[in-house]
Formats: structure tokens, sequence, C-alpha cells
């Protein structure tokens, strides 16, 4: 069986038609939900693309990977989702926004080309129709700004700097123009990106012979948590800098004709989970990693939440940890040991903190996770490296 990934960038779960949203259109998508099976609790390991990716591929949370910023050193001798998908035997691939960063030296990624648009990964998958592959789609077509490719790059960094202008005023009028570009977005990342890549699997006869996951590697936010409206300088304050839900809850869909019956699984899981589902799927099990199969939940069995550990970084260091317990999620900042602690089932949208009122035990195993968090030393050099590469990518 095939193995496809196909990463919708900064997707928040409520802009998507299956996941309650009324203001988006969405039917690609649903379609896909439909005829799958729809994840409603799956939480990111990370609030920004280049730890919680590299959990969705070793199938680890990212203090116990390590791969904290864009130049880290991934330990060669943790297995992922490409070097085990080629050690049995599959061909395997990467498309991405910007092949400077994502996957860049990964054994195995195998980077082939951007996903700014899909010509490259059709040619590469009329090329591989008939070998067994793994796949790996990450469009930015739904990360801001919206609308320009990553490559065009002074029209990219003027749109994106429009955008921030935009929030730091605190108009009403310029949220409401960004969050009606984002929706834009999401309709063209559904029926344009994601709608022309399943029908080139259509035409190349490969939907029934392929398991494929859709999904975002984190959410969006758009400076909501900030009083301050000016202390929004760039994407890492709407998306990086918090771990509130709408971050970290993302669209998790996995379809396999033949193969999946259509469901719902309501209890939660952590794209820690994503390698070690596929690989079973593709029956090359990898055991002993934070995350596991949710092959039984595909299969109609019964799951109880499972803890999902949520990890943000600053500058290549751990700079919050979380640990979400429904209905609890209880989150400490690593260098002030400030807590932040919700009950979501009767504050969802996380307005009210009342870390007093966190279960002991709650508290106890999240202290005894930062009882063994070993912190990278960066030099002077390393850091000015990171900001460099985070400027770049308009995070800072």
């Amino acid at each position: 069986m095939n193995l496809v990934v196909y990463v919708s960038d900064a997707l928040r779960t409520d802009h998507v038609g299956c996941y309650g949203a009324r203001r988006v259109c969405t039917p690609t998508i649903d379609e896909l939900a439909a005829t799958g099976v729809r994840f409603d609790q799956a939480i990111a390991a990370a609030p920004w693309t280049c730890p919680s990716t590299t959990s969705m591929i070793t199938g680890l949370y990212p203090h116990h990977h390590g791969y904290l910023h864009w130049d880290a050193a991934l330990d060669p001798a943790l297995p992922t989702l490409f070097t085990v998908a080629a050690a049995h035997g599959y061909t395997t691939g990467s498309f991405v926004f910007d092949e400077n960063y994502l996957f860049k030296g990964f054994p195995d990624a195998n980077v082939a080309g951007t996903s700014e648009t899909l010509d490259d990964v059709v040619e590469w998958l009329r090329a591989h129709r008939s070998e067994p592959f793994v796949l790996w789609f990450h469009s930015w077509a739904t990360h801001m700004p919206y609308d320009i490719h990553h490559a065009e790059r002074r029209e990219w960094l003027a749109a994106k700097e429009a955008i921030i202008e935009g929030i730091q005023s605190g108009e009403a009028a310029a949220l409401e123009a960004l969050r009606e570009g984002y929706a834009r977005s999401v309709e063209r990342s559904s029926e344009t990106f994601l709608a022309g890549f399943l029908a080139e699997l259509d035409a190349l006869h490969l939907r029934e012979q392929t398991a494929l996951a859709f999904v975002s590697d984190h959410g969006e936010s758009w400076g909501e948590r900030f009083v301050d409206k000016g202390a929004v300088k760039g994407t890492y304050h709407m998306h990086g800098a918090t771990i509130y839900d709408e971050i970290v809850e993302v669209p998790l869909i996995v379809s396999a004709p033949g193969r999946i019956e259509p469901g719902v699984v309501q209890s939660q899981v952590s794209l820690v989970d994503l390698a070690p589902t596929l690989l079973d799927l593709g029956g090359a099990a990898l055991d002993g990693l934070d995350g596991t199969s949710l092959v039984p939940q595909l299969d109609g069995a019964d799951g109880a939440d499972r803890d999902a550990w949520i990890v943000a970084t600053d500058a290549g260091r751990v700079s919050q940890l979380a640990l979400r317990r429904p209905p609890w999620k209880l989150t400490v900042h690593v260098e002030s040991g400030e807590e932040e602690a919700y009950r979501l089932d009767v504050d969802p949208r996380e307005r009210e903190s009342v870390p007093d009122d966190v279960p002991g035990e709650l508290r106890e195993r999240v202290y005894r996770e930062l009882e063994g968090l070993e912190q990278p030393e960066l030099t002077a050099e390393e850091e000015a490296a990171v900001t460099t590469r985070l400027t770049d990518l308009g995070y800072l």
C-alpha cells in the first residue's frame, strides 16, 4: 500500500467544513473525511513547522528528538517515516515549501521539488506509479501571507509586513480582511491543490492502493492573545509563541479506500502517532516511540484519550512544556516557572487560567518530564544563525 501525507500548513480546524466551519467551503476535504476517518482531537506536538514536522516523521516529541531549529542535527540513529519505509522497499519522496528548510539533509526524504504548484509532484507520481511509494507533500497555500509564492521573495515579504502592520494597528477592518484572506486560502487549498492532487491519484488509478493522511502541522492565530498588538512582530507570534488550542489542535483525516471504513474518532491523539500509524498500514510497524499506531481506531475500536505533550521553542530551546489530558491542559513556562491551566470542557477557549485547580497527579507528571529536560546549549554564533533563518522565513 502506498503511503501519502498531505500537509496543509497552518490550517485551523474551525476553518474546515467537516470540523464545523460555516463560513468556509471545503467540499473536497469534507468528502475525504466522509469516506475516511476523521480525528476530532488531533494535537500537534509543537506550534510551528520545524519541531512539529520532525515529530510527525519520527514519532517522538520535540524535547525527545531535539530538532528544535532549522539548523539542528537530527540523530542519524533515529528512525523516521522515510528511513523505515525505504528499508522496507518503498520509494520515498517529498515536496516542500522551500528546499532550503524542510527535510534538508534528512536521509531518504528525497526532496524532489517544491509544493508551490502541483507540477513537480504530478511528474513524480507518474514516474513512480508502478512502485510502492511514500510521498510527503507539504503545502504552504494556507500559510501567511496568502496568494503569494514563497519564491517571490520581495512580494512575499511585503505582503507579510502588511499583515503584521494590520494586526499591530488593532483595527477591526484589518483583522477582518486578514481572516477573509485566510478563509479564501483554505478554500483554494481544498478545491485547487488537494482536489488536483486527488484527481491525479484517480487518473493514475492509485487511490485504491493508497493510504492518505490529510493533516496540518499546526494551526494559526491573528494576535488575539496579545493585549499589546505592537508585540506581534512576525509569523512567530501567529504560530510559535503560544500553545493555545487554536495553534495546536489540527485536522487529521486518514483515507484508504477498500481498507478503512468511514468513521470518526473522538478521543484525543497526537501527531506523534502519524508515522507509526502509516508504517503499520504499510506493513512496516515501528515500536518504542512516543507515538503509537492508530490502526485499531481506524478499524473502529474505541480508544481512550491519550496524553499529548506540546512543546514550544524559542531560539532553539524549549520555552514551554504543556500536557493536554482532557479535560485539563497544563502549561509550564520553563524559564519563569509560570503555570497556565485550563479546564477545556468548561473553558474551551482557554480564557481563565486556574492552576490551583489542576489535579495533583497531572502536575506531578509535568514536573517529572521537566526534570528530564535536556536543553541544547547554543553558541552566540549558533543563536545568530537561528535568528537569521527565522527572519528569512518571516517569523521574526
